[in-house]
């Protein structure tokens, strides 16, 4: 046993005096360990002075990835708004008929005078128009009604109910007039009932729904 460690131990000493022997003597072997060895060195101080740098980069790459998103949402938010832009100058006369369509308060008089007019055009008669209590002037405090669909974008509301009376096809041409009127408006019922009076056979219509209002004061 200790004569194998001695062996071994002779063996490794030879060999490393050998190279210190060979690179005493040869210029050519010194000059390329010093080579290396340097080249080693330098190595060693890059990836210590680059490592900093290289995160730097990696980050500000990341970062300028992100700015691109960032552009290309704005980008499209300009087109989108250059398009809106252009519609509204196209549609710049569809303007008045919007606002009068969605007013910013309730208008009654609006309803009935419409009301009026339709029941001229299709030959009935209004038996009456009823408006439930909504505010007139200052803050809104009309409360929905409740056990119907709610309106579009939380608008406000008037309830109304109109009665009117005439030939069943003359009343059916006033739903639909009335459907379409520059007045938005939603039926949420409509009641067709019959009965006959001294006068005859009587076809009475009840049209019960809502007006959308802004609200803004």
């Amino acid at each position: 046993m200790a004569l194998g460690w001695r062996e071994s131990y002779y063996r490794y000493r030879g060999f490393f005096l050998n190279i210190a022997a060979l690179y005493k003597q040869k210029a050519d072997l010194r000059a390329f360990l010093e080579i290396v060895l340097s080249i080693t060195t330098v190595i060693v101080f890059l990836l210590f002075a680059l490592k900093p740098t290289a995160l730097t980069i990696i980050n500000l790459l990341q970062q300028i990835n992100e700015k691109k998103q960032t552009l290309v949402g704005l980008t499209q938010k300009v087109n989108d708004l250059q398009t809106v832009n252009g519609i509204l100058d196209q549609d710049q006369n569809l303007i008045p008929s919007i606002d009068a369509a969605v007013p910013n308060v309730p208008n009654p008089d609006i309803l009935s005078e419409q009301a009026e007019g339709l029941a001229s055009k299709d030959a009935v008669e209004i038996l009456g128009i009823s408006v439930n209590q909504v505010t007139l002037l200052g803050a809104n405090s009309t409360k929905k009604i409740t056990g119907v669909t709610p309106l579009p974008q939380g608008a406000y509301e008037m309830p109304f109910s109109l009665s009117i009376e005439g030939p069943y096809t003359n009343l059916i041409a006033f739903v639909n007039d009335f459907e379409n009127l520059g007045l938005a408006s939603r039926i949420d019922s409509l009641t067709i009932s019959s009965s006959v009076t001294d006068k005859g056979r009587v076809i009475v219509a009840v049209i019960s729904g809502r007006i959308p209002f802004l609200g803004s004061q």
